[in-house]
């Protein structure tokens, strides 16, 4: 099917929903009534908030608010089956009989219970109920984890919590990425890593977002951060997990890897409610690392090399050059006069506050986030980067540093019983500065381990670790992510949603070798400065109207339709410059100069229709049916 047939079905698909959602009748308006109550804990009479209260067989769904109280506002004259849904309680139903233009109260006891699993998620096509889907979803409560464990990153958060659901650190540095894996990974060359939405809108959540060269190989594999870190776990609610290529049904074909929802908090109506929080905390490694042992001659010397003098290796005893009288053994990562592994410092301080009426709810929320890695410069080697007025630079101290400042702003209004608003919106400043990890040649640990030298030469390092840390590999991104859907129930059997979203990151990657400073390895020590500015746009349009309909008394029906759009352009500068002077810490002067440029986009149109058949509430048939089309 060509794109262009592809592109009249997506409208005349959405131009139906448009139409449906024109009909309305004033005279029954003028007759409806309204379902309100409290929600509280059957144990302990306290009022429970945040229950999700829907009327079965429609499209209605009410959050209680902090007192407990939910309230359906224009209900037609008839009978109605009221649900209430909590985790950590046992679902509790009961019917309401609404007569015209009369308001019902009917209040709810939850009982607790360890497990539920009729529970609301959240998808494409809206919010439903847990067991109607025909996919598996995992559910994460965010909320609660980030009050119960000291939660430092957004892979924290999933790391064991979800079956089939594998959480990787790429490497072991402050500032390292994350690889997430959904039921394993299915291609060699291809992306692994699944989707991600946040707040409904398709963010960037690239797993290698980095051009600086300090290590690893092949897809999400080395010291290079990811972008899905740059959210902040303390302003998630929960997250949701799709797994399997079934996914790819209502998010495309790009969702055969499964889908990451996460949801931030949002206000509810009350007073408002303020939380303060605080870490301080060590970074440590707890390693003991391999040590180099040494044949050592005692009674003359080698005469290989002037500098290697009473150094005596097995072959040169067999040799007979010397003569092999004892072993030394010694490991400069383990010695506390020579390693540079120290106790890092990682603190955070943040700060949000929610509230509002039952109109117009807030959350907003600030977060300032800094660790210093365990690499910290040896006394040792402090002489060898002080600077002329005697002291020693920070960045030289601690070459592996990450700063963050998150900041969110969410806001929900209620237009009116039948619509609403919400609009999303982050922003996330970070530097971070990175050593060379995994398979690069200047490592720390692969100096240390590797170099072969006893204690008495190069204190057993192959490149000192002040050679290593005068290498400079630092990123600046600069983020914004902020978008706005809009829930139109212009009947109770019909819900309607449209999301507009966008991501933008700018990102400065820069790795500076100074002049005669830094390890002698290829032109390094000739001086070379990259200098890369990148921008990553992701536009996302989601369009989704859901009708439910009582076929009968056992038999219901549920009918979807919808369509997306998504676009993404990064574009880049790239300059570098290689022998620079000496002190220079510019590509101004080079003596050999290069500079590129790079621009990559792709746009994706999709459309989908999903029926779902269900008996008694019991069981449930789905099927679907998508149709894709890429610039690619």
């Amino acid at each position: 099917m060509n794109a262009g047939m592809r592109l009249r079905i997506l409208g005349a698909g959405l131009a139906l929903s448009t139409l449906a959602l024109g009909v309305q009748t004033a005279p029954v308006a003028a007759q409806q009534g309204g379902i309100e109550g409290t929600v509280t804990d059957q144990a302990t009479g306290q009022v429970l908030e945040a229950a999700r209260v829907l009327i079965t067989g429609t499209n209605r769904i009410e959050t209680t608010n902090r007192d407990g109280k939910y309230h359906f506002r224009e209900i037609a004259e008839g009978s109605y089956q009221i649900r209430v849904l909590r985790l950590g309680f046992k679902p509790v139903t009961d019917t309401a009989n609404v007569a015209p233009g009369e308001s019902v109260t009917l209040d709810f006891a939850m009982e607790p219970a360890p497990v539920q699993l009729d529970e609301i998620v959240s998808t494409v096509t809206g919010e439903q109920r847990k067991l109607e889907l025909g996919n598996a979803v995992s559910t994460i409560d965010a909320a609660t984890i980030t009050q119960e464990a000291p939660i430092t990153e957004f892979g924290n958060l999933l790391s064991g919590r979800a079956a089939g659901v594998t959480v990787q650190k790429a490497g072991g540095t402050t500032g390292s990425g994350t690889r997430i894996r959904i039921r394993g990974s299915n291609s060699v060359s291809l992306s692994n890593e699944p989707l991600y939405y946040i707040d409904g809108i398709r963010m960037e959540a690239g797993q290698t977002s980095s051009s600086l060269d300090i290590g690893g190989f092949g897809q999400g594999l080395g010291a290079a951060p990811s972008r899905i870190n740059d959210i902040n776990p303390e302003d998630i609610e929960s997250i949701e997990i799709v797994k399997g290529p079934a996914a790819a049904t209502l998010y495309g074909i790009q969702a055969s890897n499964g889908v990451v929802r996460i949801t931030t908090k949002r206000g509810r109506a009350g007073r408002p409610r303020w939380n303060l929080y605080s870490e301080v905390g060590g970074v440590h490694d707890a390693n003991t690392y391999p040590l180099q042992y040494n044949g050592r001659d005692s009674t003359q010397a080698t005469g290989i090399d002037e500098g290697w003098d009473g150094f005596c290796i097995v072959q040169f005893d067999l040799d007979g050059t010397c003569t092999q009288t004892s072993v030394s053994k010694f490991s400069p990562l383990n010695d506390s006069r020579t390693t540079p592994l120290k106790t890092g410092l990682r603190q955070q301080y943040g700060a949000n506050v929610s509230g509002g009426n039952d109109l117009l709810t807030y959350f907003l929320s600030g977060d300032y986030e800094n660790e210093d890695g365990v690499f910290r410069l040896p006394a040792l080697e402090e002489d060898s980067v002080r600077s002329v007025d005697g002291t020693v630079p920070d960045n030289q101290l601690r070459p592996n540093t990450l700063t963050r400042l998150n900041l969110r702003a969410n806001v929900g209004a209620n237009v009116s019983a039948n619509a609403d608003i919400q609009a999303s919106i982050g922003y996330i400043s970070s530097d971070a500065r990175f050593v060379e990890n995994d398979n690069s040649f200047n490592t720390i640990t692969g100096s240390g381990e590797a170099s072969g030298n006893p204690e008495d030469v190069n204190r057993g390092w192959y490149f000192i670790p002040a050679e290593l840390f005068n290498e400079l590999a630092t990123q600046g991104t600069e983020r914004f992510i902020g978008g706005i859907t809009g829930n139109w129930r212009p009947e109770s059997w019909l819900s309607t949603r449209a999301t507009l979203g966008y991501d933008v990151t700018n990102r400065n990657d820069v790795q500076f070798f100074p002049t005669g400073k830094s390890a002698d390895y290829l032109e390094q020590r000739l001086g070379i400065k990259h200098d890369n500015r990148f921008q990553t746009t992701q536009t996302s349009v989601d369009l989704a109207a859901t009708a439910r309909f009582k076929l009968s008394p056992d038999w219901g029906s549920k009918t979807s339709v919808g369509g997306q759009f998504f676009r993404d352009l990064t574009t880049g500068n790239l300059a570098a410059g290689f022998i620079l002077p000496a002190g220079s810490e510019t590509i101004s002067g080079a003596g050999r100069t290069e500079a590129s440029d790079t621009a990559l986009e792709s746009r994706s149109l999709g459309s989908y229709i999903e029926q779902e058949m269900a008996l008694k509430e019991r069981l449930f048939v789905t099927g679907a049916l998508r149709f894709d089309d890429n610039s690619a």
